[in-house]
């Protein structure tokens, strides 16, 4: 057995509020013991458990692991001077009209080695876990053919920590009549996907991508295949991404830039969370989805990096969560809840996000007691001790000892 004691533990088991703090659950003087990959308790430190080793956190915060809900982890080639033509002025749809954006990322995945692909992946997938993300969804959607898609699902699946999302429908093949592609991705590479591993599928919603009908049809042939669906909506444009998400009954919809207040009534009744992304927002300098609508509505909100080559490339959770309070309103409790219990509600994911007994041992040491020091002094991660799955995966100086109490 393992415990942490002496903790200022943030156990998130509260609900998200609409206004004032989100309930954080803290334990004063708190500890966190675990056997294997699970928590066996949580509760002060007087009443712990006696335990083999021992960390003595020192009065600093402990939070459960940080779950990041959407990403397109897997990639190959550079996209800085498309970010470049952005600044100089030109939109995301003119890029994209001139054979940049996702295909131009396509064509560099499919001629990179799966040896390559998978070491740039475990590099990002090791820096955020260094940050304190102890789960990542990872997306597909960088290979538009069956054999590619399934080829990324293969790789993603080798990772660590990491929730596979069938992302079929991100862009029309070069080449392909839109209408053959989007019946591959139902009748083919879905089930396929399926049966190898993916545990969720996505499809993005906006002019140029893809319409409400072909999202429809390849979010249900997932959900027919046992899959989670989840979806790309209202980003750049008020599609009614929201209300589709909420028909289909998507565990998420995400980025919500351009929803509606029908949109999130929808979202609402239908119990869908949503995954805000407001790094996006601020690298394609756009104004960010507002939290407060959504949580006064009812709606859980996640925070997601939306980590990708072209229109999200900062890695740093202390950004994502400074992002969510200055960009998109959220107090530094609600986006601390964001991006532990949020996420994992995000991704129904019920054995992880919050520390109670039986979840999985995923957890933060951070070097701050204060939990709203880690959107004030941004741009510095600030994990000292990860565990994942009850592994100890890093420590700074003496924090962690074999004390023997």
């Amino acid at each position: 057995m393992l415990i942490v004691r002496n903790a200022r533990v943030a156990t998130m088991t509260g609900a998200q509020a609409a206004t004032g703090h989100a309930p954080l659950g803290l334990i004063e003087d708190g500890a966190v013991a675990w056997e294997g990959e699970k928590i066996v308790y949580v509760g002060p430190s007087a009443g712990a458990p006696r335990a083999d080793d021992v960390i003595d956190a020192r009065g600093r915060l402990v939070t459960p692991g940080f779950v990041d809900p959407h990403t397109h982890l897997i990639f190959a080639g550079d996209r800085a001077g498309e970010h470049a033509q952005r600044l100089a002025g030109a939109t995301y749809l003119e890029i994209a009209a001139r054979g940049g954006g996702i295909r131009s990322t396509v064509e560099a995945t499919r001629a990179a080695s799966d040896e390559a692909l998978l070491e740039s992946a475990r590099q990002r997938r090791a820096r955020m876990l260094r940050s304190g993300v102890t789960t990542v969804e990872v997306k597909t959607g960088y290979g538009l053919s069956v054999a590619d898609e399934l080829r990324l699902l293969g790789i993603a699946l080798s990772l660590d920590g990491v929730v596979p999302t069938l992302l079929g429908l991100h862009a029309v093949p070069a080449g392909m009549d839109r209408a053959r592609w989007v019946a591959q991705v139902v009748d083919e590479l879905t089930p396929e996907a399926a049966r190898l591993g993916a545990r969720g599928c996505d499809a993005f919603l906006e002019q140029g991508a893809f319409t409400a009908a072909e999202c429809r049809a390849a979010l249900e042939a997932g959900a027919r295949a046992g899959l989670v669906p989840h979806l790309h909506a209202d980003q750049l444009t008020p599609g009614g991404g929201a209300q589709l998400a909420a028909d289909v009954g998507c565990a998420s919809a995400d980025h919500l830039e351009q929803t509606s207040p029908e949109g999130i009534a929808a979202l609402a009744r239908a119990g869908t969370t949503a995954v805000l992304l407001p790094l996006a927002a601020f690298f394609l300098r756009q104004q960010a989805a507002q939290a407060g609508p959504f949580l006064q509505a009812g709606v859980p909100v996640a925070l997601g990096s939306n980590l990708n080559p072209g229109s999200q490339r900062i890695e740093s959770v202390s950004m994502l969560l400074a992002a969510g309070c200055l960009l998109s309103g959220l107090t530094p409790a609600q986006a601390l809840w964001a991006c532990t219990a949020g996420g994992a509600r995000a991704l129904r994911l019920d054995d992880r996000g919050v520390l109670s007994i039986g979840n999985r041992a995923d957890l933060v040491i951070f070097s701050t007691s204060d939990p709203d020091h880690l959107p004030y002094h941004a741009g510095v991660e600030h994990a000292e001790v990860v565990v994942s799955g009850g592994v100890v995966r890093g420590a700074l100086g003496t924090l962690v000892g074999d004390t023997r109490d």
